[in-house]
């Protein structure tokens, strides 16, 4: 029977094991993006459990679950240093509740049940706050330099994602996946285009409709000329997202750090920023008063254009109210 193997029968070594679990929870062809999050964040809840004399998810309690959100309160505030003297640096809210999160989801993947389970807020004593602090770094400048050099180091389709996130608010996923052709026919039959293919947990809303500015139009012939020969996106059609992300758009997301801009979703909120001052007249996070009612109005339309249903979401872009 499986549970009597080590492991669960997911495989001998622990971190792998819970990772196959998470696999197998999401499906082993889909949610790329989310699978991979999570087999980083798990090599620290695995690393724990070793430290700690644990090499069997069969051996994973309760008081261990415990012993990990204290660890991770710890630091917090400071490194946290080993028996051995080895150290480790300070968390941030945001990762420590994400690093929870992860371990929350491995196990139930694993075991099958949620009878190990830890609360991220009560374990770390205090709430994590998505609200953007900083302005967006993805002025059209940095981009236009990443995308030239992205070009010339022969990642044309990586610089493509980059425009557009930029410029159309995708996912590095929507961005990959999107049917090129059909954002243009409706562009051809109504001036507007709406985001649809690759959308964050399978989400397809044909209300994230977008007018073809000159800098979306733009972003979008670049794409289409460097797409492969017969591809209606930016994939061959022997190639899979995971491969692309693995290759060409991790070198590019290196050109992105060096020219400044910290991520793709860092494009996004540059994007965001954009909708909001088209909106209110007004960029955001520049301490200028604006109209409580255009406000709300410019982040519910942030909210739907990004592919959220909560427009709460919007203040992790653009900041709080």
């Amino acid at each position: 029977m499986q549970k009597a193997r080590k492991n669960y029968g997911y495989g001998r070594a622990l971190c792998y094991a819970l990772y196959q679990a998470i696999c197998g929870f999401y499906g082993i062809g889909n949610h790329y993006g989310t699978r991979r999050t999570h087999m980083f964040r798990i090599q620290v809840f695995a690393d724990f459990c070793k430290r700690k004399g644990v090499y069997d998810a069969r051996l994973i309690t309760q008081s261990l679950l415990d012993e990990y959100g204290q660890y991770l309160r710890a630091r917090l505030v400071a490194e946290y240093e080993w028996p051995n003297g080895e150290t480790e640096k300070c968390v941030s809210v945001a990762y420590a509740h994400n690093l929870l999160s992860t371990a929350n989801t491995a196990l139930y993947a694993i075991r099958g049940n949620d009878r190990l389970w830890i609360s991220p807020r009560d374990a770390l004593g205090v709430s994590r706050s998505n609200v953007r602090k900083v302005a967006a770094i993805a002025d059209i400048p940095r981009v236009e330099q990443a995308v030239a050099e992205m070009s010339v180091k022969g990642d044309a389709r990586g610089a493509a994602v980059v425009l557009l996130a930029r410029h159309w608010g995708m996912r590095a996923q929507e961005a990959t996946l999107q049917n090129l052709d059909r954002m243009h026919a409706e562009i051809a039959r109504t001036g507007s285009a709406s985001i649809l293919e690759g959308c964050k947990g399978g989400r397809i809303d044909s209300s994230r409709q977008l007018p073809a500015t000159p800098e979306r139009m733009a972003a979008l012939k670049f794409a289409m000329s460097v797409r492969p020969a017969g591809s209606t996106c930016l994939l061959a059609a022997d190639e899979n997202v995971k491969v692309f992300y693995q290759t060409e758009l991790n070198r590019c997301r290196r050109v992105l750090k060096a020219v400044g801009i910290p991520s793709y979703r860092e494009l996004r909120a540059g994007f965001a920023a954009d909708i909001y001052e088209e909106v209110t007249g007004v960029p955001p996070m520049q301490g200028i008063p604006v109209d409580i009612e255009l406000d709300k109005a410019a982040r519910k339309y942030v909210a739907r254009v990004l592919g959220h249903s909560r427009e709460q979401v919007s203040s992790s872009y653009v900041g709080g109210y």
